[in-house]
């Protein structure tokens, strides 16, 4: 769980420098799918243990939420697909384990 943009910039750059792949889950500490969904997530990162995967709640840090603005971010539970050159990749939101499931497989695979 990144708490700080700080956290989530040094996130970033270390998958990047690693040159990994990287999810990033944009969640709300109130969302009712994004606690749906975690389960999901974590059984990604289970299963595709060279990828970098981390979170954090947009409403616990004015740093957090300014960022999410600036990506222009619509809705929670939201994902950031990065490549191993760090750049962003794919952005979406979804409330359905059948739609994250898909997506993380077609991009860790």
């Amino acid at each position: 769980m990144l708490t700080t943009k700080d956290e989530l910039t040094a996130f970033l750059r270390a998958a990047a420098d690693g040159k990994r792949k990287c999810v990033l889950n944009i969640s709300s500490s109130k969302c009712g799918p994004c606690k749906l969904l975690l389960p999901t997530l974590i059984a990604y990162a289970e299963k595709f243990p060279n990828a970098r995967f981390a979170r954090f709640y947009f409403d616990k840090d004015d740093s957090l939420r300014d960022i999410v603005n600036t990506w222009a971010v619509q809705g929670v539970p939201s994902y950031r697909l990065y490549d191993e050159q760090g750049e962003m990749t794919k952005q979406f939101a979804t409330g359905t384990p059948t739609k994250l499931g898909n997506s993380l497989y077609l991009f860790l695979s």
